[in-house]
């Protein structure tokens, strides 16, 4: 079984069964989210797992979705079957999984920077996303 912990910090680890999503300290100004998808359109293109392999960070945007960005710069777009709450505070969490993907359905623990467990989730569908020309996201 796979267990994955997402915790403050630009790396990807990878210890025998725990792999650890690490991610860049939130941007504590305004809304995060808006900010990091203003950048972005979805495609209309969608999957139902990603491989872990393939991970090579992950945001947490705020309760509702985290957005995922794989090798080769593709980013995926995951918004939750609900709110996670805590998700956006806190920008960690963890799940485990028998498989080597990460997978619409699957359940992801929120916890605090002590390991505290606070809520969960359910993921929803992987969104494609293309970046939108600096010029057409300026204006």
């Amino acid at each position: 079984m796979r267990s994955i912990q997402k915790f403050a910090g630009p790396m990807f680890v990878a210890a025998g069964l725990a792999t650890a999503l690490m991610v860049s300290a939130a941007n504590a100004e305004g809304d995060h989210a808006a900010k990091v998808l203003a950048g972005y359109e979805k495609t209309g293109d969608s999957t139902d797992c990603i491989r872990l392999s393939m991970v090579r960070d992950s945001d947490p945007l705020d309760d509702f979705a985290i957005l995922f960005e794989v090798r080769g710069g593709a980013m995926y777009l995951n918004e939750l079957d609900g709110r996670c709450a805590g998700l956006e505070r806190e920008r960690r969490f963890s799940f485990t999984t028998p498989q080597a993907q990460i997978c619409k359905g699957d359940i992801i623990s929120v916890t605090d920077t002590f390991g505290t467990f606070k809520g969960t989730c359910g993921l929803g569908e992987f969104q494609a996303l293309t970046p939108i020309p600096i010029e057409t996201a300026s204006n």
